[in-house]
């Protein structure tokens, strides 16, 4: 009884980790790059350290979960770390989450009065109207009024993911939490260190991600295959069953084969778009017209700068609403692990690119340029920078459309008909989750499949299907 897992990112990892603490080391795993960990690997930059594709926190509400991703690294491994956040825009700096005395500050008193006033309006109506919000805006301006919608979520959007009109309200309720105004009185007034709306510190493990993986991987143990630089190009299916994979060695470019037996099992984490191509005739007309049109991935474009200073900035990263700054969000790696950026520090700038913002047109160099001149326009100076590149990661970031639930609902009931294949993540699934969100769902299917007769699958879905984003 093999285990076929497709993808070697946090989703996948979690399922080799499952099915290992669970004493079933018959697996093989097939990753198209070089290196584990997907979209929350460690890269080694030459001269310059190391860093991780981006920022990733690790925090979750879930105790047993965090419990378990710890425990794959000895105690003195892990670094708890305060998170610090703030929001750059018209050229001054706000706490994250604002205060009313930093909104005053920006938009002068007049402004402030209005937005308090639409908010507290907005609060008291959602108490005796039906919430009917279909999309990101409609959600925001009934929950926040519209001058607060205006100058703060709406820019942050349409530089994230497009026209927040064509955004379903799932978008917003998951990733734009607000806290209870009692909070926000109670964090002001030093009177509650503790939130439930944001994360106040989280952990990290001394290294970088990748150390997670490597544990992952030596604890599954020799008998364990691991298919690295190899790209699956066709999922040959008979009778609703998986019968073969066929994969791209990409250092040989020999093609492999891989047959599966009457109790193998396929456990796919590649992008769901791709399964059209992949599975070929296995696929009805509907799912392939309803994959076309529900699922929109934009690109992410992340400029790392090496830079002589320590530190450029106190905070694990600020957020940028600001339209005339090309990105979004800007963090260093010295505020997770500041040893492993040597004697300076890598910054990481990043920007989406989508249709009504098609940045990934321009070349690398006027990517850097653009991101070096933001970093300038807010403010910080009297820095070198030593090195710079670009990572381009197309179509990564999901992008929820009006309506995009029960389409996808229905995309993954057909795939589930394939008696021996799952496809899960958040690539896989469709779903805007962070890297703990993507372990659990691993762990989920791990735990499903040893005890499949006793376990039901929909229920399985059903658990993962929101993770509230403590930001």
């Amino acid at each position: 009884m093999t285990v076929h897992i497709l993808g070697g990112g946090p989703t996948g990892m979690a399922i080799v980790h499952g099915l290992t603490l669970a004493d079933r080391s018959d697996f093989v795993l097939i990753e198209r790059g070089e290196t584990l960990g997907g979209l929350a690997q460690s890269i080694t930059w030459d001269g310059c350290g190391t860093h991780d594709l981006g920022p990733h926190k690790l925090f979750t509400l879930d105790d047993e979960l965090m419990t378990r991703v710890e425990n794959l690294l000895p105690h003195e491994e892990w670094l708890t770390r305060d998170k610090i956040s703030r929001i750059y825009i018209k050229g001054h700096f706000l706490p994250y989450p604002p205060s009313p005395f930093s909104l005053a500050k920006v938009f002068g008193v007049g402004a402030f009065v209005g937005m308090t006033a639409s908010y507290g309006i907005a609060k008291a109506r959602g108490l005796f109207t039906a919430d009917d919000a279909r999309t990101f805006e409609d959600d925001l301006r009934a929950r926040l009024g519209g001058p607060l919608y205006e100058v703060l979520f709406k820019p942050i959007a349409e530089k994230l993911w497009g026209d927040p009109l064509d955004l379903d309200v799932k978008l917003s309720r998951s990733r734009v939490q607000t806290p209870a105004a009692l909070e926000i009185i109670a964090r002001l007034l030093k009177l509650r260190k503790t939130s439930d709306f944001e994360a106040l510190t989280f952990r990290y493990p001394r290294g970088g991600l990748q150390k997670l993986w490597d544990s992952i991987r030596s604890q599954a143990g020799a008998q364990s295959r691991f298919l690295l630089g190899h790209e699956v190009t066709a999922i040959e299916t008979e009778a609703r069953r998986v019968r073969t994979i066929r994969c791209l060695d990409r250092t040989s470019g020999e093609t492999r084969s891989l047959n599966l037996g009457r109790d193998d099992f396929v456990a796919s984490t590649v992008p769901i778009s791709r399964l059209p191509t992949l599975l070929s005739a296995a696929i009805s007309d509907r799912c392939r017209r309803q994959i076309q049109e529900m699922i929109v991935l934009n690109d992410l474009l992340l400029v790392f700068l090496k830079i002589d200073r320590p530190q450029l900035f106190p905070e694990s990263w600020i957020f940028v609403p600001d339209p005339d700054i090309p990105f979004h969000r800007v963090s260093e790696q010295e505020s997770f692990d500041p040893g492993m950026t040597g004697s300076g520090s890598i910054v990481c700038c990043e920007i989406m690119s989508h249709a009504l913002r098609p940045l990934a047109r321009q070349s690398d160099q006027e990517i850097i340029d653009a991101a070096k001149q933001g970093i300038a326009q807010m403010g910080y100076q009297g820095f070198e920078v030593e090195a710079e590149r670009l990572i381009r990661l197309p179509k990564t970031y999901p992008v929820f459309r009006p309506g995009f639930e029960p389409a996808l609902a229905e995309v993954l009931a057909e795939l589930d008909q394939l008696e021996n294949l799952r496809t899960l993540g958040r690539q896989g699934g469709f779903a805007y989750i962070g890297s703990l969100d993507a372990m659990d769902i691993g762990y989920g299917f791990a735990r499903w499949y040893v005890d499949r007769e006793a376990a039901s699958w929909k229920a399985e879905r059903d658990r993962t299907s929101h993770y509230p984003v403590l930001d």
